[in-house]
């Protein structure tokens, strides 16, 4: 399936992907297509030979035939050798889109060929027969576009050879209505292989896909997966990798104790939100936040104390944040949200009512609670500017240091 770094989109359902990412896909794809066109020439090799012996044995005019079979043979070895050798030396991908349809071309010419040279008339039904396995062979590998094409090139060979060139092997002509019936039960077969090898194709990709976005870190574009209106082995292979990968994430990218997400998951996070506000031109605002004076809470309750006052303050963050907004629990007593599409007086609205609230509620056991505040610090990365996840932390980790030298309990950016 061709793809458009700019707008590429593996299905239509799935959102649209970043540069960077479609970059990346067009470069791996690249790479498996070089692959499977090296080691398929090994196969056309073989089924060379095959068509070579058929053709020897069981034509009737195999010493007439002898030498036209050399030559297609001939030169169908020479286009299979030649593209090996560019694919070996050039790993373009402009190389690699024409490369598949000149050995279409030459699969479909050669079959014709042998049948031609080798058949009567009336048995040039088998070139459709034998263009079915090209056909297939390209949609699997490459797409429904290459699949069609291939069924295109062999009703035009059949056809060419059926009604236009006269029959090398002497015989009789199929009859019109003959080969109309051959072409339309051909072209209604190689629809619905194409339509159902495409499909499996194009899933497939989308699987591929959502294993690239995860490997980079780009969760908000993740695609949803297992959603097709007719369910097959592909859709739950779909849905079971799908649930194992949410799986891992909550085990992997959570804070045991609070719930959020650890350091890890935040940082990734944090790179992606970056990621979407330079290709949309919003922004992005980090809130760092810790508890004031944890320690006297650890040393004059006892840990088990903390423990819940942690998990009492990672609830009222949830609960102020919202859906797209993401809570992670830093280290220790700090914890960061991420802000996406937020601004700067948003953020620090946003900053203000999560201390007000946290100002307001009683921490800890219901028989002996315990009163805290939160000192906060507030950055912005605009998607205009060329700022990292990591530069981005350090700004709100500096803007709360000043929060809490300015006196704690406050907001600062």
């Amino acid at each position: 399936m061709a793809l458009s770094p700019r707008t590429m989109r593996v299905t239509q359902e799935l959102p649209m992907v970043s540069v960077e990412l479609g970059e990346a896909l067009l470069h791996e794809q690249a790479n498996l297509r070089r692959e499977v066109l090296l080691w398929q020439r090994w196969v056309r090799y073989l089924a060379l030979g095959a068509m070579v012996l058929l053709s020897l044995l069981y034509s009737s005019t195999m010493q007439e035939a002898l030498m036209p079979l050399a030559l297609v043979a001939g030169g169908y070895i020479g286009v299979v050798f030649a593209t090996a050798r560019a694919l070996d030396r050039s790993s373009s991908r402009a190389a690699q889109r024409w490369i598949p349809v000149l050995l279409l071309t030459a699969d479909v010419g050669a079959l014709a060929g042998f049948v031609y040279l080798s058949s009567t008339p009336q048995q040039f039904h088998r070139i459709l027969l034998l263009g079915f396995l090209s056909m297939q062979l390209g949609v699997f590998y490459f797409g429904r576009t290459h699949g069609t094409l291939a069924a295109l090139l062999t009703i035009v060979a059949y056809l060419v050879f059926a009604l236009g060139v006269p029959p090398f092997v002497a015989g009789p002509r199929p009859a019109a209505v003959a080969v109309a019936f051959n072409v339309t039960l051909f072209a209604m077969i190689s629809g619905v292989l194409i339509y159902t090898f495409g499909s499996f194709r194009e899933r497939m990709d989308a699987l591929r896909m959502y294993c690239k976005v995860v490997e980079r870190g780009e969760a908000a574009t993740l695609p949803q997966l297992g959603a097709e209106r007719w369910p097959d082995e592909l859709t739950l292979l779909a849905r079971s990798f799908q649930s194992m990968h949410v799986r891992l994430a909550e085990q992997i990218g959570s804070d045991p104790l609070t719930g959020c997400m650890n350091r890890r998951s935040l940082e990734a996070r944090l790179r992606s939100d970056l990621r979407q506000a330079r290709r949309r031109g919003s922004s992005v605002a980090v809130v760092a936040l810790d508890l004031d004076r944890f320690k006297e809470i650890n040393d004059s309750r006892g840990h088990p104390v903390g423990d819940i006052v942690l998990q009492q303050l990672a609830g009222i963050m949830k609960v102020t944040a919202r859906d797209t907004d993401s809570v992670a629990r830093f280290g220790g007593d700090e914890f960061v949200i991420i802000l996406p599409d937020t601004g700067w007086q948003g953020a620090l609205t946003f900053a203000e009512r999560l201390r007000r609230c946290v100002d307001d509620y009683k921490f800890g056991p219901p028989d002996a609670t315990v009163d805290t505040t939160i000192s906060v610090g507030v950055a912005l990365g605009r998607g205009t500017d060329a700022t990292s996840a990591d530069a981005l932390l350090r700004d709100a980790d500096a803007a709360l240091y000043k929060a809490k030298t300015a006196g704690r309990n406050r907001v600062f950016s």
